[in-house]
């Protein structure tokens, strides 16, 4: 058995150390990108607006549907562009919701129906206590910084008014 020459063996061990150096680099620099990091985005205000109607089917029985309406007021803190990409109210989507941009400093509210069923997308139900007024559900908001690809959530819980 021939012995490897210390040539070879000092290459391979430069190899390696190269290959180390770039692991750790890497991860100082993706370390670096999210631990300073704040939210850009504040939900400065938020409600959610239970409407309830009866609906008489015959003397003996009627039925009370209910929809859901968040308002919110979200403020860009930063100093670049935000382009608010969903939001959710416990994970259900909202009915008619673009993306939309926020200028660094401004605020801006929207007011969206919530899609109860989404197997049909309506946003129309049968009462579900669920929803109550005085109910707490968690509102999520997913956005990007201009200039990043990087999605980015702040989350807060809205009562049921």
């Amino acid at each position: 058995m021939k012995a490897i020459s210390p040539i070879i063996a000092t290459l391979i061990l430069i190899a390696i150390a190269v290959i180390a150096g770039v692991f750790v680099l890497r991860q100082f620099i993706t370390l670096g990108g999210t631990a300073g990091r704040t939210d850009v985005i504040q939900i400065q205000d938020g409600a959610l607006y239970l409407a309830k109607k009866t609906q008489v089917i015959n003397e003996t029985y009627s039925v009370v549907w209910m929809e859901v309406n968040l308002q919110i007021t979200l403020k860009n803190t930063g100093g670049r562009i935000v382009t608010i990409r969903d939001i959710t109210v416990d994970g259900y989507k909202l009915q008619g919701f673009t993306t939309f941009n926020i200028n660094p400093g401004e605020t801006t509210t929207k007011s969206y129906p919530i899609i109860l069923n989404p197997a049909t997308g309506e946003t129309r139900i049968l009462f579900d206590a669920n929803w109550e007024k005085g109910t707490s559900h968690i509102v999520t908001v997913t956005y990007v910084v201009f200039g990043t690809t990087i999605e980015q959530k702040v989350s807060q819980t809205i009562v049921v008014v």
